[in-house]
This record gives C-alpha cells, sequence and structure tokens, in this order.
C-alpha cells in the first residue's frame, strides 16, 4: 500500500485471471480496467461476504445434493449404443437401422457366433477336431434354453429356430462326406471341395463358415505326378487326403446362430440367450483341441460396459495421488508463507473432493434428465479432478497471501468475511475464466463428431460448471471455516503479545510491526536458491545463441508435427473400446487375418422390389444383383463360380453360382409362400418379408414385400482400413444406381469406416471453433489484442503437436482422440496467454526501454510456480488411467500428459525465445538515435509517483512470486 499526498491509503488492485487453471494477473488501479471486470470483481467481492456469513449452510446443501446424486449414479446402469461413435449424419447409421429393421419387426433377434481354432495352432479340418466342432454345435443348438411366455416352456435353439435354421449344415456336411470318403467309399455323389462342395447333389458353400483355408495343388499337378516313370512313387508324394478333398488345412470355423424374435420373448431374454452361449463357451467349456471365442452385439455391449467399470476403481488411485501431491504443494507453500497448520491438511484433501462431487451432481442430472450412462462417461472424473483442483490451488495460495498482507499491515476491519471478500475478488474472475473457456471447447466438441462424443463433452461440461459452483460454494464455505480458526489463532496471538508488551512495558513506538511474525527458516533457506534459479535461467535464454537456437528447434518440431499429421491413421473400431484382456481382442485379430481377406460380406437389402411378374423389372434387378457379384478395385474383387447351367437362383447365399441368363428366368408371386414352404428350401423364409397381397380376391395371397441378398468379396489389402473404406463406398456407388429397389447395402464394419472421410473435417472444425471461442473469452477479459493472438496462435501450435505426436506414438485419429484433444484445448491456452499477457505486462511497468532479460524475470516470477505447479498435479492424476487395460484410457492419458508438456514447453522456453527475438528485431530495426531519445530521468517526487505507479515483483507488499 502507498500514502498519497492527502494521506489515504491507495493499494493497488491486482486482478487475478485465470485462462485454464493458471492464474493471470492484471495490474490495474482501483478505477481502472475494463468496466465488465471491474463489475465482475464487485461481485466476486460481496459473495465472499455472504459466503462467510453462510458457510455451514452452503456445504450442508452441498454435501445433502451430491449425496443424493451419488445414490442416482450407483441405481444408474451403463448403456452402449453400438453405432455411438458413428459421425452425425453417416450414411451407415441409416444402413444399420434398415438391418435393424429388418431383422428386428417383432423384438430383438438372435444374432450370435462362435468362432473355434485350434489350441495348438494347427489345422481345424483335422478328425478329431471336426468331430469335437460338431459336438460344440449339437450342444449350442440342444442345451442352452429360452423360456416362451406363451408356450410357458423352456426352448433349445432348435425349437424356436424357424429360419436360417440350417446356415451351419456346410460344417456337419462336410465332416459327414469326409468320414465316409475316410471309410474308403468313392462316391461319386459326394464332392467335398472349397468353396462348393456337393452332397447327393444338393450343392453348399462352405465360404461363410471356412476361413484360413489352404488348398491342396490343383488336380492337373497331381496327375503329372501319377505320369512319372515310378508311378508307385509318385502315389505315395500324394497326400491322401487330397484325394477326398482339396482342403489341405483350416485355420477357423466359424458357427452361426441366427433366429427371428418370438412374440413370448423379451430383449433382455435374447440378450440373456446369447450371453449364455458367452458363459458356456468361453468360460465353462473345458477342451484339449479347441480355443472357442463367441460373438454377439449382447456380449459387444457387455465388454464395452465392462471397459467403463474397470476405470471407476482406479479413480480411487488418482485421487490418493492427488491427495498426497495436493497436501505436499500445499504444505511446501503454506511453509514458504509461515502459515503451516493442520487446517491446511484438510483444504487440501477436500480441494481434490470437490472436483469429484461437482462431477457426481453433473452425472446424476444428466441420468435423472434420461441420458444414457455410456461408459465413456467413466472418465470425466479423471478429467474434472485433474483439471478443477488448480481452482482450489489458487483460492488457498490467494488466502495465504491475505492472511501475510493482513498480519504485516493490521486492520480494525479486519475478520474472516474481509478476508474471504480479498480472494474471491482475486481469484473468482480466474476461476470463472477457467470454467467459461473449458466449457466452450466441450460445447464445441458436442456439436461435432458423434453422439458418444456429444455425451462426453456435455458431461464434461455440466460438471466444469458445477465445479465453478461448488468451489464457491463449498470449498469456499470451508476456507471461510478453517480461515476462522487460523483468523482465532492470530487473535490468541496478539493478545498474548500485547500482554507480553504490558508486563515488560515494551516501548511500542520503537516497534513498526509488533504483531508481524517472523519469516520461516524454510522461507530463508528457499528463497536464495529460487532467486538465483530464475536469475540464471533468465540470463540463459536472453543469450542470443540460445533464444535463435530454441527458436529454430520450434520450427523443426511444427514440421516434426505436420509431417506426423500427414501420416495420422483414421481408424476406430467397437474392439477399442473393450479392455485390453477381452477375448474379442484376440478374435478381431483372428476375423482380420483369416476372415476378412477372403470372405468381406456384403448384405443388401431391397426394399421396394416391384412386380418381379414384369421381365423388365425381373431384368433390372439381376443387372443389380450381377453389377454387385462384379465388382473390384484396388482392394480387391467379388467372389464369382459356376456357369449359367449350374443353378438359376439368383439369391442363393450358399451357393455363389449365379445366373446372367435373364431369358430362363421366371417368376410367379402366387407359388412363392409354397416355395418357402417346402424342406428343402425352408431356409430362405429368413431372407424375405411377405406381406398380404392387394388387389387378391384370396384373403390369405401374400406377395413380396423386401428381401436381401448377400455377395462375398476377397482381396488381401482389405486388411488395411482404408482398403475396406473403399469397397463399401464402390458398394454404395452400386446401390445408388438402383434407386427404384430402394436398396440399402450393410457391413459390420460400416459405423466405423465412415469415420474415414467425417474425422479430418471434424477435427479442423472442432479446432477451429473452440478456437474462436477462447479468443473471443481472452478478449473479452483481458481486452489485449497481443495477447489473444499469442495465445491463439500457441493453441494451433500445441494441437498440431498433440496430433503430430500422436501420430509418432502410433495412436489413431478417432473420436476419443478427437475428444480428448477437444477437452485439452480448453487448458492448452492457460499458459502460453500468461507468458504473452505478463511479457507485455512487463514491458509497460519496467519501461520501453528495459532490457528482455528484466522483462523476462518479471513474466516468470508469476508463471513458473503455477505452471509446473499444475503440470506436476495434471499429470499425477490422468496417469492414474496408466493402470486402466483400456484404449481410451491409454488415449485421454497420452493426450492430457502431451497437452500438459507442449503447454509449458511452450509457455516457458519457445514463446519466451520468440519474444526475445521479436524484441531483438525491434531493437535492431530502430533509428540509431533511439537510445538519445530515451526519456530523461524524472525529478524525485515524479519518480517516487511513477514507482508508486506501479506493483514491482520484488518490492509488492501482496505479491505470491519470489523475489528477484
Amino acid at each position: 500500500a502507498v500514502t498519497t499526498m492527502d494521506g489515504s491509503i491507495a493499494r493497488p488492485r491486482r486482478q487475478s485471471l485465470l485462462i485454464g487453471q493458471r492464474s493471470l494477473d492484471v495490474y490495474n488501479e482501483v478505477d481502472q480496467g475494463p468496466r465488465f471486470v471491474r463489475w465482475i470483481i464487485g461481485k466476486f467481492r460481496n459473495w465472499g461476504f455472504l459466503i462467510a456469513k453462510h458457510a455451514w449452510l452452503a456445504i450442508i446443501i452441498c454435501v445433502i445434493i451430491s449425496t443424493l446424486a451419488m445414490v442416482k449414479i450407483l441405481l444408474t446402469k451403463q448403456a452402449n449404443d453400438i453405432t455411438g461413435y458413428t459421425p452425425y449424419g453417416a450414411r451407415a447409421k441409416d444402413e444399420y437401422l434398415e438391418y435393424q429393421r429388418f431383422f428386428s419387426s417383432s423384438g430383438l433377434p438372435i444374432a450370435a457366433y462362435l468362432f473355434i481354432v485350434a489350441k495348438d495352432e494347427g489345422s481345424m479340418s483335422r478328425p478329431d477336431y471336426l468331430d469335437e466342432t460338431i459336438q460344440v454345435l449339437n450342444f449350442a443348438l440342444n442345451n442352452i434354453t429360452m423360456y416362451d411366455s406363451i408356450s410357458g416352456k423352456n426352448e433349445t435353439f432348435n425349437q424356436f429356430c424357424q429360419s436360417f435354421c440350417q446356415i451351419n449344415e456346410p460344417v456337419r456336411q462336410f465332416y459327414n462326406g469326409y468320414q465316409i470318403l475316410s471309410d474308403g467309399d468313392q462316391n461319386s455323389r459326394i464332392k467335398i471341395q472349397y468353396p462348393v462342395s456337393d452332397m447327393f447333389g444338393r450343392q453348399f458353400s462352405l465360404q461363410p463358415n471356412f476361413f484360413g483355408v489352404e488348398l491342396f495343388d490343383q488336380p492337373d499337378d497331381a496327375a503329372k505326378l501319377l505320369d512319372s516313370a515310378d508311378e508307385l512313387n509318385a502315389t505315395r508324394l500324394v497326400d491322401p487326403v487330397s484325394r477326398i478333398t482339396n482342403v489341405k488345412s483350416v485355420k477357423m470355423i466359424t458357427l452361426q446362430f441366427r433366429a427371428e424374435h418370438k412374440p413370448g420373448w423379451t430383449d433382455g431374454q435374447v440378450k440373456r440367450w446369447e450371453m449364455d452361449l458367452v458363459d458356456i463357451f468361453e468360460k465353462r467349456y473345458n477342451s484339449k483341441r479347441l480355443k472357442i471365442y463367441a460373438y454377439s452385439q449382447s456380449y459387444v455391449e457387455e465388454e464395452m460396459v465392462r471397459g467403463g467399470i474397470i476405470m471407476i476403481p482406479y479413480l480411487v488411485v488418482g485421487f490418493a495421488i492427488m491427495c498426497l501431491c495436493s497436501c505436499i504443494l500445499v504444505m511446501i507453500r503454506a511453509l514458504y508463507m509461515h502459515q503451516e497448520n493442520v487446517y491446511k491438511v484438510i483444504l487440501a484433501i477436500m480441494a481434490c473432493l470437490t472436483p469429484l462431487l461437482a462431477c457426481a451432481t453433473a452425472l446424476a442430472l444428466m441420468f435423472t434428465c434420461g441420458v444414457r450412462f455410456a461408459s465413456i462417461l467413466c472418465v470425466i472424473p479423471f478429467l474434472v479432478l485433474s483439471i478443477g483442483v488448480d481452482s482450489s490451488y489458487l483460492m488457498i495460495h490467494e488466502w495465504q497471501r491475505v492472511t501475510k498482507h493482513m498480519r504485516e499491515t493490521p486492520r480494525k476491519k479486519d475478520s474472516v468475511g474481509h478476508r474471504m471478500s480479498e480472494v474471491m475478488a482475486e481469484v473468482g474472475p480466474a476461476i470463472l475464466i477457467s470454467c467459461l473457456t473449458n466449457m466452450f471447447a466441450d460445447f464445441v466438441g458436442s456439436f461435432t463428431s458423434s453422439p458418444e462424443i456429444t455425451l462426453l463433452c456435455t458431461g464434461n461440461m455440466l460438471s466444469m460448471w458445477f465445479a465453478f459452483i461448488y468451489q464457491m460454494t463449498f470449498y469456499a464455505g470451508l476456507m471461510s471455516i478453517v480461515g476462522g480458526y487460523e483468523f482465532g489463532s492470530d487473535e490468541i496471538d496478539k493478545n498474548r503479545m500485547e500482554i507480553n508488551i504490558a508486563e515488560n512495558r515494551v516501548n511500542i513506538a520503537r516497534h513498526h510491526r509488533p504483531l508481524t511474525r517472523q519469516p520461516s527458516k524454510f522461507h530463508e533457506a528457499t528463497q536464495p536458491i529460487i532467486s538465483d534459479s530464475l536469475q540464471k535461467y533468465t540470463h540463459l535464454m536472453t543469450t542470443p545463441l540460445v533464444f535463435v537456437s530454441i527458436c529454430l528447434a520450434y520450427l523443426a518440431y511444427l514440421a516434426f508435427s505436420i509431417y506426423g499429421i500427414t501420416q495420422l491413421n483414421i481408424n476406430l473400431t467397437a474392439q477399442k473400446l473393450f479392455a485390453l484382456d477381452s477375448p474379442l481382442l484376440e478374435l478381431d485379430d483372428l476375423r482380420i487375418k483369416y476372415q476378412v481377406p477372403v470372405y468381406s460380406m456384403a448384405t443388401v437389402f431391397v426394399n421396394t422390389p416391384g412386380k418381379l411378374e414384369n421381365p423388365e423389372r425381373l431384368k433390372r434387378l439381376n443387372e443389380f444383383v450381377r453389377e454387385m457379384e462384379s465388382i473390384n478395385g484396388t482392394w480387391g474383387e467379388g467372389w464369382a463360380f459356376g456357369s449359367e447351367d449350374e443353378d438359376e437362383d439368383f439369391m442363393d447365399e450358399d451357393k455363389p453360382v449365379t445366373v446372367h441368363s435373364d431369358d430362363k428366368m421366371t417368376y410367379r408371386e402366387d407359388e412363392l409362400k409354397y416355395f418357402l414352404k417346402w424342406p428343402e428350401y425352408d431356409f430362405w423364409q429368413g431372407f424375405v418379408k411377405l406381406r398380404n397381397a392387394t388387389n387378391s380376391t384370396d384373403p390369405e395371397a401374400e406377395e413380396l414385400d423386401r428381401f436381401f441378398f448377400t455377395t462375398g468379396y476377397h482381396g488381401d489389402k482389405l486388411t488395411i482400413w482404408t482398403q475396406r473404406g473403399e469397397m463399401l463406398r464402390a458398394w454404395r456407388n452400386v446401390v445408388d444406381k438402383y434407386p427404384d429397389f430402394g436398396a440399402s447395402v450393410y457391413h459390420e464394419d460400416g459405423v466405423y469406416l465412415d469415420l474415414i472421410d467425417n474425422m479430418p473435417t471434424d477435427t479442423w472444425q472442432s479446432v477451429l471453433g473452440t478456437l474462436v471461442c477462447m479468443a473471443l473469452v481472452c478478449f473479452v477479459f483481458l481486452n489485449n489484442l497481443f495477447t489473444v493472438a499469442i495465445a491463439s496462435l500457441s493453441v494451433l501450435s500445441i494441437c498440431a503437436g498433440i496430433l503430430g505426436i500422436l501420430s509418432w506414438w502410433h495412436v489413431d485419429l478417432d473420436p476419443i482422440t478427437m475428444a480428448a484433444m477437444i477437452i485439452s484445448i480448453g487448458f492448452s491456452v492457460d499458459i502460453p496467454a500468461h507468458v504473452s499477457y505478463h511479457y507485455y505486462q512487463a514491458s509497460i511497468q519496467e519501461g520501453p526501454m528495459s532490457p528482455p532479460s528484466s522483462r523476462l524475470a518479471n513474466c516468470l516470477s508469476s508463471v513458473a510456480f503455477p505452471a509446473l505447479q499444475a503440470a506436476l498435479s495434471t499429470i499425477l492424476c490422468v496417469c492414474s488411467l496408466l493402470f486402466v487395460n483400456l484404449y481410451m484410457a491409454e488415449v485421454f492419458v497420452k493426450t492430457m500428459v502431451l497437452c500438459v508438456v507442449l503447454c509449458n514447453l511452450h509457455g516457458l522456453v519457445f514463446l519466451p525465445a520468440i519474444l526475445i527475438l521479436l524484441d531483438s528485431i525491434r531493437w535492431a530495426c530502430r533509428p540509431k538515435g533511439a537510445a538519445a531519445q530515451r526519456p530523461k530521468q524524472p525529478k524525485a517526487n515524479s519518480r517516487q509517483k511513477q514507482k508508486n505507479a506501479k506493483v514491482q515483483p520484488e518490492k509488492s507488499v501482496v505479491t505470491d512470486r519470489p523475489e528477484i
């Protein structure tokens, strides 16, 4: 405080603003600064008095609300949507809904799979392995039951199945034919070959069931051996199995279980049946030969839920780490300020608990409004804890600063309410801007990408808002109560000192500050070390060779990051949402290795077939099917076998033989329902949907409503994600040529393949939108274009670094990565804006002729400690997620740690070097006579007035910075 000429006290206001988690100290006079900011400060000052008066009421209300919220969260079941990560407006969403509509007309259908491989990684075509595979099939068909409420019976799959019941018969018939031919019966009516076999005149395809197939040499090669000079030796060279089948080895066999929903079922029963299949064959079935993997949508959802649940116990680990870190940092600061007591430990622990209470309240509010509990929401407590705790640090440190000032300059009006009003006026705007910047980042993210990321961003946005409310109520009330005990302790010390003065008759006039405590030994020991280290760092940074080298290193960093962005892979599958020990991850590897390259299936739904009795209509449909079968590209091509005289069925999934002679085909509507009832053709019932015939005199007459057909494709490049995306686009291009059929093509990975086109656009739009919001908030509160420009450019640089380094770190660009980046943008602006603003303010405080070293020292004395403290606490908290075996947790850890490191690297290394370089260029471009134009030193009174008009770091009585 300084005394004006009229004897009044005029203490310069230090307006502490926070961008993200770090404070920006704007030094203004009481009557200066933007009117909006002054109004905000006044409101926070009044709130400090109010919360100190009603502290217990605020705490009790917050505890009750958060307790009820916790109960709500515990009673809410997690629910995941398999299409939740599909971008808004993606075509795959409509295709998936069409798929669901066809098979779920009356409820959720059964759609489960068993993938069987040999434990010794050998062939599944060996007789013993085939025999056990058939045993597995029979057990699944006859021993896993579903209760039908209409019949009142538990029914097996064979009993309740109406269509697709024979879909696994190719495996059974292959085994039967193998047994017959192995016994020496050379029946000419049995041909078990890959891809198409023939049993007594009925053909079937092995492609949907056999994967990783290796074939013997063609018969022509074997014949050449038989024609050699030594026919007996040649015969010995031919594997006897090759005389039975051309299949030399099969790495994986797939069994499918499909059944339409019956009226007596519920969706919950269907999911339980599918999970029983998983439980029996993955967990309880013991086999010396086989390794069995189960797959169904219910299992996928359960694994996604488990992936979220396993994060919750590690929240305790993160909380414990944060509490330990908080206690150490707060006590170090208290020792430095000579204000250590047991109450500081309570404040340090509650600083970590407050964000969790706020997060619980926000999530419970969402669930009360009907929002589903997605597994990705489980990561929010970690984010809120790592970000929100810094606001508590600000309040604690500001309380210590105010307490120190009040001890050194006692006032009659000193009270807990007065001290709290000072704290609120100083850090209230800081915490508000922290809240706004993070909320704006999440607000932008909630309107981009996908529904699941919308949930994450919305949940984080609400959590940050409630964290601000709890900070201003719960934690401020707690500080007021704790401050009351400290205030009482100070009063006791004051009374004791007055008694000692009275008893010893000490001359009070000889003591300038009789109630001032002596500096702590810790402060006296650490202050020279801190000052010396800061002086050496500033001297090093202002060396021309150093700051020029750093600027060149910064350019190399940008080049490294931009090149990494160009190599960024776009990818997301449901498997990324599973725990890393999930069997579904092993299964996905097997599918990519054995199934996808040889048989990627397209399911084409024809919703408006029209009158196929019309030859022209039937011809157009055949053209559609023919074009779908003949698609090819860089990724591969479609399977095509047979000739025109082998079969005339254009919808046959089990026989990939196609017919392209339209004049041989006829279609009669009135015979369709009878055709589907024939035992040898009843499996086609699952492929078609009938409806009551229109314009018919027969009330029982039915006509074709819609149907689907499948086609298979193969290609070695289909293991590459982008190549599968190209294949899907090729399918869609053909479908779009026939709009009159109302066709839709479905691919099981389509909901993720659409990310390839959407993710880059969503990413740059999210970054740009967030950046604009950040710049707006900074400008409103700081009203300084230089700071806004530097902060915005730094955010772009940090975002480029995050994406580029993640690419080198083998992390794909997906909605999870984008969500983590959007959230991190909320505080990536903090330190760069902090440094640029303080450097700008230092140039004003130190004068236009001040050296860069002086400006940098002034700047870093405010920035360095809070930045490093926040970085340490954030990294320690999010690193607790490393214990979770989950891709989502790994991505958030890498992204957040990168963001924190890059923020500090920009704020404490890159940005100071760039600012010093700009100053050097500016000085070099000034006229030679500039030095002569330096303003003359003012007179004593003027100099004293100028000194009082600014707050110097080394002499400020209210500073929280180390003296230089």
